[in-house]
């Protein structure tokens, strides 16, 4: 937006006596941490999902608009129901025992209390509790990688506002801050309405956390102020501490209906979750919104509320509003996907028509519905469904994005990282360079006018040591080799890199050890293993050598050379022929590339996630 914009808008507010027509946050540029962008990048980060379908590119989505914010729901209740139940599967359960769809006393239930919650599937990460300083530091890093600056935590159910869990969740992102992750900031949503539940908790989340000033540096500010997601007419304006309170927020009246219509600015009300064509939140004079709605799906069928196993017309992920389609390029070849798409459960159909006009409307804020929810109670009966599931059931009639650990795996994921993308817009990458000459047994001063150089953060896979629901325990200390950073640069016949960890690197007879996946066909069209054509280091590495194999089809590759290594502490110099990599004389140097240690399960691309270290994360990869 031009500054002469920015100037008439000003003056028109001042006039007509509407200074919050126009949030703060929608100029300001104070949930951006500068050094975080100016190191780790996540947004140049490039990336081809399981479905192949690309993250959009710097060219493509243009500069990062800073004026653009995005919040996503998160869940911090897990803990509490942890502790009172086993973790229970609705989909397993169902899958041995269709017959109990709608019998609240089928025997594959048990006998159990009305409400008690159930999960649509697993998570990736386990039946985990939000004390898993494990699992929090994931969910910070990738949700840091998709773009999201505020997580939004659900305390919308009596005064709950899961005080242990939102304690972990701030100690693991203050760590990760020092590692270098930009993680999201931090905001709360209370009960829906005026009532003393609304009340309670704003006295305990402000005696507790806001007055005391604690991570300020992790609260989300709209309007120069704290946002709060709750009704600020359950305070008292004559009670000197409600008033301090009430001046303290900035409120925003959370609404729980997804069929509203449009709510002028001076309303000051933001929603969670809406049907198609989204409701605008906030709308101005000037034609702007403040606020819109996207979710993954909705329990709703032909506009009321229904439970997600009540066997109408739900809103699932593969629902679609109309005859409705989208498109992406995979390769050379355009991919279009609508409902008679098989397996379109996996598209994404729902999410992307919802993206697709919240785009269009270019709201300043977009709320996103959800990361981790994943569970729902079981109710006897509700909104005319018998053995009711109000909010989650199943792959299809589910609304979560954190990647699982059936068949849904990180597609959402990346989806959700897409769309940010077109929504915000990208930092330009770096503009690398080659052409320079490296005895990778010389000098390491040979490498200081490199300036191809891509960070990562340090730390990203924590020894795991946690309680999961009832019965679970979970383990895992695979962090061996912590990548730091790796510079990169080419002449005629070799192709070089740098890499930097931040302890003494092991040695080469470790399994799995120090591996370099490269990408080198943009097309997708030869042989590859989770678009990877070629692998440096699989297996059968030596004092000074490794080998450089290209897949010849999934996890199964040929030798096409070798490749020359030293290390020296905590760096790693290798030397790998471009006739080897398929990138001789005459070819175009350009490849995407990622850095794994100590991979657990060959051949499965969701171990990025859980073990060992990669650079960058998932499925991302840094681009050359």
């Amino acid at each position: 937006m031009s500054t002469v914009l920015k100037a008439i808008i000003s003056v028109f507010t001042t006039i007509f006596m509407l200074p919050s027509m126009i949030g703060i946050g929608l100029f300001g540029t104070d949930n951006i941490n500068e050094n975080y962008y100016g190191e780790v990048r996540p947004d140049t980060w490039v990336a081809v999902d399981g479905l192949g379908r690309s993250l959009p590119t710097y060219e493509e989505v243009g500069e990062r608009d800073g004026e653009k914010f995005v919040g996503l729901f998160y869940w911090i209740w897990h803990t509490n129901f942890a502790s009172g139940f086993e973790a229970e599967n609705a989909t397993e359960i169902l899958s041995e025992n269709p017959e109990a769809l709608n019998d609240y006393n089928h025997p594959a239930w048990g006998e159990r209390p009305d409400g008690k919650p159930y999960y649509w599937n697993e998570p990736l990460y386990g039946y985990y509790q939000n004390l898993d300083e494990y699992v929090v530091r994931k969910h910070a890093e990738m949700i840091a990688d998709a773009g999201v600056d505020v997580i939004i935590f659900d305390c919308t159910n009596g005064t709950d506002t899961w005080d242990s869990a939102y304690e972990a969740l701030f100690r693991v992102f203050d760590e990760a801050i020092k590692d270098g992750v930009n993680v999201p900031q931090i905001a709360f949503m209370l009960p829906f309405g005026t009532d003393d539940n609304s009340r309670i908790s704003l006295h305990n989340l402000y005696e507790r956390i806001y007055s005391k000033g604690r991570y300020k540096h992790l609260w989300f500010m709209w309007d120069d102020k704290p946002l709060i997601m709750a009704h600020k007419d359950s305070l008292d304006k004559i009670d000197d501490y409600d008033k301090e309170i009430l001046d303290f927020f900035t409120f925003r009246k959370n609404k729980p209906t997804y069929f509203d219509g449009n709510y002028p600015i001076t309303d000051k009300t933001w929603g969670w979750c809406s049907d198609y064509a989204q409701t605008k939140f906030g709308t101005s004079l000037f034609g702007g919104v403040e606020q819109m709605c996207v979710s993954v799906a909705q329990n709703a069928a032909d506009g009321e509320l229904v439970a997600m196993n009540s066997g109408k017309n739900v809103q699932g992920r593969s629902f679609t509003h109309g005859d409705y389609s989208y498109s992406f390029k995979k390769g050379d070849e355009i991919i279009t996907v609508d409902s008679s798409t098989e397996n379109c459960m996996l598209y994404g159909l729902n999410f992307q028509q919802q993206w697709d006009y919240a785009i269009e409307c270019d709201p300043d804020f977009i709320f996103v519905t959800g990361w981790n929810e994943w569970i729902a109670g079981r109710w006897k009966e509700w909104e005319g469904t018998k053995n009711a599931f109000p909010d989650q059931f199943s792959d299809e009639y589910s609304r979560d994005i954190e990647p699982a650990a059936g068949i849904l795996k990180d597609h959402y994921y990346y989806q959700l990282c897409a769309n940010i993308r077109r929504f915000k817009g990208v930092t330009e990458p770096m503009k690398t360079e080659g052409g320079q000459t490296i005895n990778i047994f010389g000098s390491d001063t040979q490498w200081q006018g490199v300036k191809n150089e891509y960070v990562h953060y340090t730390g990203s896979t924590k020894k795991r040591d946690a309680d999961g629901w009832i019965g679970l325990h979970y383990e895992s200390d695979t962090m061996r080799n912590d990548f730091r950073s790796v510079k990169v640069t080419y002449d005629r016949q070799n192709i070089y890199f740098r890499i930097e960890t931040v302890d003494a690197i092991t040695s080469y007879d470790d399994p799995s050890w120090m591996r370099i996946l490269m990408d080198t066909d943009s097309t997708g069209k030869t042989e590859n293993w989770e678009g990877f054509e070629y692998i440096i280091n699989r297996d059968s590495a030596t004092e000074n050598t490794v080998s450089v194999e290209r897949s010849t089809g999934g996890w199964s590759f040929e030798n096409t050379g070798t490749a020359q290594y030293i290390v020296d502490g905590n760096v790693m110099k290798i030397s790998v022929p471009r006739e080897a990599l398929g990138l001789g004389k005459g070819t175009e140097i350009h490849f995407n590339f990622k850095l794994s240690d100590n991979m657990q399960i060959d051949g499965d691309i969701m171990d990025f996630y859980k073990y060992g270290d990669v650079a960058p994360g998932g499925r991302f990869m840094f681009a050359f």
